[in-house]
């Protein structure tokens, strides 16, 4: 299993509900996108974190589904109408466990 797990840092003016509609807009791909297993959305938990406030954690099955599931019209869609415009940065890693 690959778990893509993907780090947020939001502008400063975001409003909370904005970062609320794109966690709900990202959980909404489980069982949307068939590649996905499950999908995990919160805040970063660690002390004093002050670089990257929320965590997306998509599992799928190999590379190869990783990869369709980045090329998915609706993973597309959803970053670009709910993260890209919020986004100050970003981190990706892909770990397999």
């Amino acid at each position: 299993m690959i778990h893509h797990i993907v780090c947020f840092r939001f502008k400063p003016d975001t409003p909370a509900e904005a970062v609320e509609q794109a966690g709900a807009a990202l959980l909404a791909m489980q069982g949307k996108i068939p590649e996905v297993r499950s999908v995990w959305w919160g805040p970063n938990l660690a002390a004093g974190v002050t670089e990257y406030s929320h965590v997306l954690t998509v599992v799928v099955d190999d590379t190869a589904a990783l990869a369709r599931y980045l090329g998915h019209p609706m993973h597309l869609e959803t970053v670009a109408r709910y993260i890209v415009p919020l986004r100050e940065k970003r981190l990706a890693i892909d770990v397999e466990y």
